[in-house]
């Protein structure tokens, strides 16, 4: 006997497991990045407070939604967990990838603006055939 929902999907069926999975972990690196993106024009110190807390809140609410997948709906467990644990995984790298390159860039800004004052200057070109005349 098929388990049908309130929409008449089968929500036993490793297809909605799979389904429902992947939107759980996309979902969630997506918040993160959206986080994690509107927090990097703060401070250091509240940009990580920002991202933990971000990610304290975003575990509490992916727990509570596998909870409720595998234990109130009975979705089907081998496929919903393979599926939530690799592409939970791919996220974080996403996240850590993300956050590596910002913060070379950001190094990288830092660098070019404590060098500027020390680059020479240009000479002027009008100002060189003043002073030659």
């Amino acid at each position: 006997m098929l388990r049908k929902g309130r929409l008449g999907v089968d929500v036993t069926s490793p297809l909605t497991a799979v389904i429902t999975a992947l939107g759980i972990s996309v979902a969630n690196s997506s918040i993160g990045y959206v986080v994690a993106k509107r927090a990097q024009q703060k401070e250091l110190n509240t940009f990580m407070g920002i991202v933990f807390g971000s990610l304290a809140a975003r575990a509490a609410v992916v727990v509570t939604l596998a909870y409720l997948c595998l234990g109130v709906w009975s979705m089907h467990q081998v496929s919903f967990a393979l599926t939530f644990s690799i592409s939970a995984f791919a996220g974080l790298m996403v996240e850590v990838f993300f956050f590596h390159f910002s913060m070379e860039r950001a190094k990288e800004q830092h660098l070019q603006n404590v060098k500027r004052p020390f680059k020479k200057k240009e000479a002027n070109v009008a100002g060189l055939a003043y002073t030659l005349a």
